[in-house]
């Protein structure tokens, strides 16, 4: 799924887990799920513009949520990339989602200063 965020916005976003029957998965302690957003589908050569690191304490209902700042999301207007993993203790890694659009738009509307 595609995110479309405005530039130096603020932005709350929400991961579930779900196993193949659709049953929510939690997260151990020492879990980690990785948010990640690159300039390019090209990983030996994409440039890491945003890391996001979500721990088990982030879980609400069975979602896990993050913010991305305005400083984050403070990036030239365009199309880049994310995806999501799950890095265990042990080092084994999982690709929780298949890599995506992440699309920074222009903001019509400023607050007043």
């Amino acid at each position: 799924m595609f995110i479309i965020i405005r530039r130096a916005s603020t932005f709350y976003g929400r991961i579930n887990l779900s196993d193949d029957q659709h049953h929510p998965v939690l997260l151990e302690d020492t879990d980690q799920l990785i948010f990640t957003v690159r300039d390019s589908m090209e990983t030996d050569a994409a440039e890491v513009l945003i890391r996001k690191v979500i721990t088990a304490d982030r879980e609400f209902e069975g979602n896990y949520g993050f913010e991305l700042t305005p400083e984050e999301t403070d990036l030239p207007v365009g199309t880049y990339y994310y995806d999501v993993g799950l890095q265990r203790e042990n080092g084994e890694f999982y690709h929780i989602t298949i890599p995506d659009q992440f699309i920074i738009k222009q903001s019509i509307s400023r607050k007043d200063d």
